[in-house]
């Protein structure tokens, strides 16, 4: 998952040589939600919370299951921008 700009600063020298590393090493090579064996492994905040990087909120997720981790949330936030766009090219429906 592409990471937001405003998010960059917590993924800096710690998550790349500590914290990544750990629960990479945690999940063997194996997606922890699905079971499969990718080429790749991204490591997934459960919560949406980059801050926290507790070993409970992270997972080592094969791209599926991070997309489909993160998509409710995406879906979300997707609906809300349309809304707000659309609603300024029609001022009297903008809630104040």
């Amino acid at each position: 998952m592409p990471i937001a700009p405003h998010f960059k600063r917590f993924y800096g020298h710690r998550w790349r040589t500590v914290v990544r590393p750990r629960i990479l090493q945690r999940a063997g090579g194996v997606c922890e939600r699905c079971g499969r064996c990718p080429e790749r492994l991204e490591v997934a905040h459960l919560d949406q919370n980059p801050p926290n990087d507790a070993d409970e909120n992270l997972a080592a997720l094969c791209a599926r299951c991070h997309r489909r981790t993160d998509y409710v949330v995406w879906a979300r936030k997707a609906r809300e921008t349309r809304a707000r766009r659309k609603d300024r090219g029609r001022p009297l429906l903008e809630t104040l």
